[in-house]
């Protein structure tokens, strides 16, 4: 696990420990179990002191399930937290809000890092200086640079289609996390976000090159059209598709095949401002087919969620809950 997996899992497991806390503040036990997570690691305290500080900053929302967007776009990451009891308390949406604003403090940074970026449920052509294109999903970040005989672009953050001008003399380089991906002349669809830890690579046109820089070894030689690698904790696969599925949120789509849940909610949640919460593991390990809307992320968080029994409840305008 890297540095920031680790982050993330501390992070996630303090906002479990506060929303119990909020929602059973007389429960001695329960209490008693916090402080001693706590005072296993200096890490975990610094942790949990964080999300009371956000929370006593925070204001309390009243839940609703009004369709309320708001008209400024945030990133909005997926937070999966452990199943509890249940216990509909106006707690709840001042809590959320509290776990909004910890989990969005990571963008901050990325900001500085990227030359281009797009907002939640927006996207964005450029045009860099050889003439390559590069589509930018929604909620995506990159950084450009060109220099000497290299092109070089990192996806920070999102997922974005290169249509790359051929160059024998300088390779094109994609680096995307672990992946670093190598063309001359072709087209091309990467995402670092299709679910926890997980990357793709998918080929339109032409051939690429597949490298995990970090460990030094090839991952696929020649990736063909109609080919997809999907990386995941080290581990390399790589499947087939129909090459115009490529991007397929280029024409406003999410496509699912025998996909789990909680993969196409990270993938809706992109479109989705403010925070969404998907409270059950086992649910986001169900899957799914099907064809969803992205340009109404809502219906097809509840279109996904119906065939298991799932409902969407929103907390004012910044917080859904998958439950």
């Amino acid at each position: 696990m890297t540095s920031a997996d680790s982050a993330t899992r501390r992070r996630d497991q303090a906002l479990d420990w506060f929303l119990r806390l909020q929602a059973a503040p007389g429960d001695g036990q329960l209490r008693a179990a916090m402080q001693q997570w706590c005072a296993a690691d200096e890490a975990n305290a610094k942790a949990y002191r964080k999300a009371e500080r956000i929370w006593q900053l925070s204001a309390q929302l009243a839940p609703t399930t009004q369709a309320q967007w708001p008209a400024e776009p945030v990133l909005a990451p997926v937070v999966a937290l452990p199943v509890r009891p249940k216990r509909r308390r106006y707690w709840l949406g001042g809590a959320i809000a509290a776990c909004l604003m910890i989990a969005l403090a990571p963008s901050l940074s990325l900001r500085m890092q990227a030359d281009y970026r797009t907002g939640m449920g927006e996207t964005r052509d450029v045009t860099l200086a050889d003439g390559s294109l590069v589509q930018m999903d929604s909620d995506t970040a990159i950084a450009v640079e060109y220099a000497g005989d290299r092109r070089d672009v990192k996806l920070l953050r999102g997922q974005a289609f290169f249509k790359v001008t051929p160059d024998k003399i300088k390779p094109f380089h994609v680096r995307a996390e672990a992946l670093e991906v190598t063309v001359t002349g072709t087209a091309f669809n990467v995402d670092v976000g299709a679910g926890a830890g997980q990357m793709r690579v998918a080929v339109q046109e032409g051939s690429v090159k597949v490298d995990d820089w970090r460990a030094a070894k090839a991952l696929a030689a020649q990736l063909k059209p109609g080919e997809r690698l999907e990386y995941h904790e080290g581990q390399a696969r790589v499947d087939t598709f129909a090459p115009g599925q490529t991007a397929a949120w280029r024409n406003g789509q999410v496509i699912a095949d025998d996909t789990p849940v909680s993969e196409v909610v990270a993938r809706l949640s992109r479109y989705t401002p403010g925070l969404v919460v998907l409270r059950n593991d086992e649910l986001g390990r169900k899957r799914v087919t099907g064809v969803y809307d992205l340009r109404k992320p809502q219906a097809a968080l509840r279109a996904v969620l119906q065939p298991h029994g799932g409902k969407v409840e929103a907390y004012g305008p910044w917080v859904i809950v998958l439950r």
